[in-house]
């Protein structure tokens, strides 16, 4: 199988939010050096970094040279640092990505993409800042995500690991894998091995009160009534049919939710759909970027 493909390190900028997190963001301007159109914001999942949208942008830049990308890493991923508190929520996210957007395009239209927590990222910014999304978001993609997930058992030995995570120090690395296991609870059908490789080295270098931390806050997730403001915005919700954490049931329950919102499911595919199947990723952000603009809607 092909390399996994990585654009440019483009310009690395840090956001700071409310509650004390540095968040690191990667502006990818437009190869044409000639920005149009909206400004794509990609929000990754849990215990991931920006990396895991990296094919997506690759293919979409390559398509369409004067499209500006913002990637970052949330609170505590990658290279953020985490907040002051440990009591975390995930509006606390949608406020990162606020503050993210008000930092680096504080004017112009945006898509919204966010893969996993990156998806519940995006509907808590909805939450936190409704008169932004009616006025500047032209598209929004929920990718391998949920609003709500009722009733989920959990991979075996989840709550116990998430336990004992949350004792750990903060210098403590993050949550032990193997490729075998990654590839099992993340991925579809036939997984290309770099992308299993890159999956648990990001995750294995979350730390572990992190993992723990953003654990217990996607277990209380309910973000049905944050979804209010996006009933007039171009929204596509995409599941992998073999995705284990987030489920096929649980995406058509959030398109459900959403007034217009298109559903579409990925034979083959796991969890980790940025990776396996990102060319139809990238496909289905084309038509937000082309949806009708923000401005022209009634």
């Amino acid at each position: 199988m092909s390399p996994i493909a990585h654009p440019g390190p483009g310009e690395r900028r840090t956001v700071s939010t409310p509650d004390g997190a540095l968040v690191v963001a990667h502006d990818h301007p437009a190869p044409s050096g000639s920005p149009q159109g909206p400004t794509l914001v990609l929000a990754h999942g849990w215990c991931g970094t920006h990396e895991v949208w990296d094919p997506v942008v690759v293919d979409l830049q390559e398509r369409r040279p004067d499209l500006r990308v913002i990637t970052y890493d949330q609170p505590g991923h990658g290279q953020s640092s985490p907040g002051r508190d440990r009591d975390v929520s995930l509006l606390d996210l949608g406020v990162a990505m606020r503050e993210v957007v008000a930092e680096l395009v504080p004017e112009g239209e945006i898509v919204l993409a966010g893969h996993s927590m990156g998806g519940m990222t995006v509907m808590a910014f909805g939450d936190v800042a409704p008169d932004l999304v009616r006025e500047r978001v032209r598209g929004v993609a929920l990718v391998g995500t949920a609003a709500h997930l009722p009733g989920r058992r959990g991979i075996p030995g989840e709550v116990a690991v998430m336990s004992l995570l949350a004792k750990a120090p903060a210098s403590f690395p993050g949550l032990p894998t193997t490729a075998r296991l990654t590839a099992a609870n993340l991925f579809g059908d036939d997984p290309d091995p770099e992308a299993v490789r890159a999956t648990m080295r990001q995750t294995s270098r979350t730390r572990a009160n992190v993992v723990a931390d953003w654990y217990r806050a996607i277990m209380g997730l309910d973000l049905r009534e944050a979804l209010a403001p996006f009933a007039e915005v171009r929204t596509v919700v995409l599941t992998g049919r073999r995705d284990r954490l987030t489920p096929v049931s649980a995406g058509r329950r959030l398109a459900a939710l959403i007034p217009g919102a298109t559903f579409w499911t990925v034979p083959g595919v796991g969890h980790m759909i940025t990776y396996e199947a990102s060319r139809l990723v990238a496909d289905k952000i084309e038509l937000l970027l082309d949806a009708e603009p923000a401005s022209q809607r009634a």
